[in-house]
């Protein structure tokens, strides 16, 4: 008997190194497994620099800044991007505006060029320039910030607010790290809802001395964003990791295996896009169920409600005819 319970004990001890082993070597160069160094992970103070220099915002957490570019990977090559001087994405069509569009990335049209942009096509259809001041991961919440304090020509007509339908989630992010494991420069802005009405909260970083704040606004992180305990805690590996493992076997499974695969054929040289980029799909399938179970929450449905009606009432305060477009990604019409 003794000798069965020290071999289990050994047992246990060997598969405990030998996971840990395995959830550093991946994690390398797969920022969606998560440990406990991503608590308080180690920001590099030139990347960090860099960020603070081309795109953050003390009230918006980051935007396109005025008259500067941008180089994105697309599906067939790298695409250059141009913001003007007002902070709209470069639209050569002349003429008066009418429309100006506020959004994330399927309103700022990453991954095609400039002149590819659906404001570029609307504006050729109306005979007049349509604004875009869409903004990579942007929720709804950032976008309504942005138009509250954006100064729009006088000619504006209608304003619309573009989105995908994950906004529910990002919308209740105050550290987008803890909804997009890795993010970790995407301190943001946020509303509760608080006896039924919207309370903002500012930017945690947003009058940043320094790294040294930094700490500080984690801790405050992590008692106000709700993905810091049901999904960062959740899917992080932490002493012990078997049982971490365990209690996401499915997924944590599938991606090792995804993983496995894609260490396996870079070792031989053998190129595959689809097994390339199988385990960031996978991330991307889930975040989707995810973000779609989120709308069986009434308290996100009331959040989000709440910012799309003083959405409409900002345009209506302002003269301007509101228009709320969803955009579904591809993920969500496949699995719809």
């Amino acid at each position: 008997m003794i000798f069965i319970v020290s071999v289990s004990f050994f047992a246990l001890i060997a598969s405990e190194v030998v996971l840990q082993a395995i959830v550093r070597y991946f994690r390398k160069d797969f920022q969606w497994l998560i440990t406990e160094k991503d608590e308080y992970p180690e920001f590099d103070k030139d990347a960090f620099r860099k960020f603070i220099k081309s795109s953050y915002d003390k009230e918006l957490g980051w935007v396109r800044k005025p008259n500067t570019n941008g180089i994105e990977r697309g599906k067939y090559g790298n695409i250059t991007y141009y913001i003007d001087e007002v902070g709209s994405r470069k639209n050569t069509i002349t003429g008066e505006t009418s429309i100006v569009t506020f959004g994330d990335s399927y309103t700022f049209c990453r991954q095609v060029e400039d002149s590819q942009t659906w404001q570029v096509y609307l504006s050729k259809e109306l005979g007049g320039k349509v604004l875009n001041f869409g903004v990579g991961n942007y929720g709804a919440d950032q976008a309504l910030l942005y138009y509250q304090r954006q100064t729009t020509p006088i000619t504006t007509k209608v304003v619309i607010l573009g989105f995908v339908p994950e906004t529910i989630c990002r919308v209740q992010s105050y550290w987008k790290h803890y909804l997009e494991f890795g993010n970790i420069f995407a301190f943001k802005p946020m509303f509760t809802l608080e006896n039924g009405k919207l309370a903002h909260h500012k930017n945690l970083i947003g009058n940043l001395g320094g790294l040294s704040d930094i700490d500080e606004a984690i801790k405050f992180a992590k008692n106000k964003d709700l993905f810091y305990k049901s999904k960062f805690r959740r899917f992080q590996f932490r002493f012990p990791y078997l049982l971490r493992y365990l209690l996401n076997f499915q997924r944590h499974s599938v991606l090792f295996y995804l993983l496995a695969r894609k260490k396996i054929f870079s070792a031989f040289r053998i190129k595959n896009s689809n097994v390339e980029n199988a385990p960031f799909s996978k991330i991307m399938l889930d975040n989707i169920k995810y973000s779609h179970d989120m709308y069986g929450s009434s308290y996100a449905c009331n959040l989000l409600e709440k910012i799309l009606v003083k959405f409409c009432d900002e345009a209506y305060r302002r003269g301007h005819k509101p228009l709320v477009l969803v955009m579904p990604q591809l993920i969500d019409i496949k699995i719809i």
